[in-house]
């Protein structure tokens, strides 16, 4: 019997290892997807505009004209004059399209310009010159912007429920810490309470009335709050009238859960000698991704601080803030262009950053947005008050 039991709970481990493999195969199957769509775009454009040679050739054209303009200026001008000639040579006859040499096109520089087009960065200092480039620039970025989207997303909601996991977990080990190395001061509590109900019911019970002198404003406040109370609990009324007329809940026979709610004839049997489901706590899991905003906005600073103490490391031209501030305005999408990589070979390790970055600014979102309506909700609502009282 034993080894019977022990090889159930061998099956039932190793069903439940493969459960959670199928579900997590459609989230690496999506990532996967984006890594070779990048791979595949980084191939295409490296064999597009890493053979071009036009721009190469007119560019060594130019700087032929500008050193026979400097030869002949030098015997009969001055410093001065060279300068401005030069300047206004450089003004009407130099194009930054000839900036962008075959060389650029490795494949480490491809695949960082094709993350730099999926993610909509677009820094601009890399760009498609031929005409098959630009074209298939456009293609890859109607198919590769989408499929970035749906990556971020995905790989947002999946953090947001492991970081709500390991806040609530934290929490409640924090919780049990406190429970135990401060009994006492849980002891204060309860005869704090406990002294304070004590007080309140002994006023009461001798019906003692505490008289202050109201102002206007607290008046017109109060009145304003019972009135709206009052309608809120009128409609509420009316409400529920149409719902027990329209479900026709007033009958003898026994109640059916499905009346109320389908859903609930989906969940386990009854246990023996209940009537009815136990809604304790039904509604509880509403509220799941219930993040405090100051551990939210920790994370995004963090991880723009990592990236910023680590990239100094190999591109050595950053200087002072200019990592923190690369980081920054990569991750939110905006993309100057003014601060941007150079070195090659760590191209691959700045794209995953990138990728993971903006992941974690849609988790960031994921977790507080409901934070951020509620703040509006109570702006607005102390405004509407606000202009009422005025009104009186």
């Amino acid at each position: 019997m034993k080894a019977v039991k022990k090889a159930i709970k061998n099956l039932d481990k190793s069903n439940t290892c493969t459960s959670r493999m199928w579900r997590l195969f459609p989230h690496l199957l999506l990532c996967m997807s984006l890594v070779i769509y990048a791979v595949v775009g980084a191939l295409i454009f490296q064999n597009i505009e890493g053979r071009n040679t036009t721009p190469n050739a007119k560019y060594k054209d130019f700087l032929g004209d500008i050193v026979r303009q400097v030869q002949n200026l030098t015997n009969n001008s001055s410093v001065t004059q060279i300068v401005e000639d030069l300047e206004n040579e450089m003004q009407n006859n130099f194009k930054t399209i000839w900036l962008q040499q075959p060389s650029r096109w490795t494949f480490a520089g491809s695949l960082f310009f094709c993350c730099t087009v999926f993610t909509t960065v677009g820094y601009g200092h890399i760009y498609p010159v031929t005409l098959p480039g630009k074209v298939a620039c456009m293609l890859y970025a109607m198919v590769g912007i989408p499929l970035m989207l749906l990556v971020i997303l995905d790989v947002g909601d999946f953090l947001a429920a492991l970081t709500y996991r390991a806040y609530v977990r934290i929490h409640a080990c924090f919780k049990v810490l406190l429970s135990h190395t401060l009994p006492s001061l849980r002891a204060r509590m309860k005869t704090r309470n406990s002294s304070q109900w004590t007080m309140e019911d002994d006023v009461f019970s001798h019906h003692v009335v505490v008289r202050e002198m109201l102002n206007i404003h607290d008046m017109l406040q109060t009145q304003v709050t019972v009135k709206e109370n009052s309608m809120q609990l009128e409609k509420n009324k009316e409400n529920f009238e149409k719902i027990l007329a329209r479900e026709k809940l007033i009958r003898t026979g026994p109640l059916l859960r499905s009346l109320s709610c389908p859903e609930l004839n989906q969940m386990p049997p009854l246990p023996t000698g209940f009537a009815i489901w136990d809604f304790t706590g039904l509604g509880d899991s509403m509220e799941q991704l219930n993040v405090p905003f100051v551990l939210i906005l920790f994370i995004v600073f963090a991880y723009i601080l990592l990236g910023g103490g680590v990239m100094p490391l190999w591109e050595k031209d950053f200087e002072g803030l200019d990592a923190f501030y690369f980081c920054f305005i990569t991750l939110t999408t905006i993309g100057f262009g003014d601060i941007i990589p150079t070195h090659t070979n760590y191209f691959l390790l700045t794209s995953l950053f990138v990728i993971a970055g903006m992941a974690i600014m849609s988790m960031a979102f994921k977790l507080s947005q409901s934070r951020l309506v509620d703040c509006y909700r109570r702006f607005f609502k102390v405004l509407m008050r606000a202009g009422q009282l005025v009104k009186y």
